[in-house]
């Protein structure tokens, strides 16, 4: 009871106190705050809450820079296997073509190199006689022995060594067209008395003059064939005679 009367005191004093200052003041307006003059009064209620507010218009931002990419995520599905395509057609590489260019390029070298060939095969064996597996030609020249086996080298042949009856008679016939005689590869110059072909191995077939070989004057260490009877000499190798030469 006493709090209440205290309060009501409190209250009327502080209106007083405001007309007062009203008086003082005129004729201007009261300026007294409402604030100041409650400032000591109790604590008023809250209002209610006003009216919702209209929706403001939204703003439109600026695109932002993209992230950087996230992580890869776990491997989908093996998808069923598709229909086969049509074959194509088979590449060709830089390669390929400078290798076929140079196999074409050796190929037309191979045939004009045999056909070539062939037109001196073919002139060989017109002029020369084929015995067996061996042609016999003659060179149309007189020359000693060492140079006779040079000529014939370096056509890719040796010089006349015929090792069968056959054989001595084409080396006789080409013999007969040319000369009187033709060296043979055979020699004793290694030991006298003992006839060797070129690679050494002795004389097997031979079809010696009568009373030959002799080494008459002592330096007769090659042998030739004679034209007119077929039969060997042994003769002198740094003479000259006819070179026939055999593939």
């Amino acid at each position: 009871m006493y709090l209440l009367q205290l309060i009501a005191v409190l209250v009327v004093g502080t209106f007083l106190g405001c007309a007062a200052a009203s008086e003082a003041t005129r004729p201007e307006a009261n300026t007294c705050p409402v604030v100041a003059c409650a400032a000591s009064g109790l604590p008023g209620r809250d209002g209610r809450d006003g009216a919702k507010g209209e929706k403001g218009d939204q703003g439109v931002g600026l695109k932002g820079q993209q992230g950087f990419p996230g992580k890869a995520g776990p491997p989908g599905l093996v998808g069923m296997q598709g229909p086969t395509g049509e074959k194509g057609q088979k590449g060709e590489t830089a390669a390929t073509d400078a290798v076929q260019y140079q196999v074409t390029a050796l190929e037309n070298k191979l045939q004009a190199l045999q056909a070539e060939l062939n037109k001196y095969k073919n002139v060989v064996l017109l002029q020369g006689l084929t015995v067996g597996k061996k042609t016999f030609f003659s060179t149309h020249k007189k020359d000693n022995f060492a140079n006779g086996r040079a000529l014939c080298a370096k056509a890719e042949a040796a010089m006349a060594s015929p090792k069968n009856a056959a054989e001595n008679s084409a080396v006789l016939e080409l013999t007969k067209r040319d000369s009187k005689w033709a060296f043979l590869d055979i020699n004793d110059m290694e030991r006298e008395g003992t006839f060797v072909y070129a690679n050494g191995v002795l004389v097997g077939y031979t079809n010696w003059n009568q009373g030959e070989p002799n080494n008459s004057d002592q330096s007769e260490d090659c042998a030739t064939i004679l034209a007119e009877n077929a039969k060997w000499n042994d003769y002198n190798c740094a003479h000259t005679s006819l070179i026939i030469c055999e593939f």
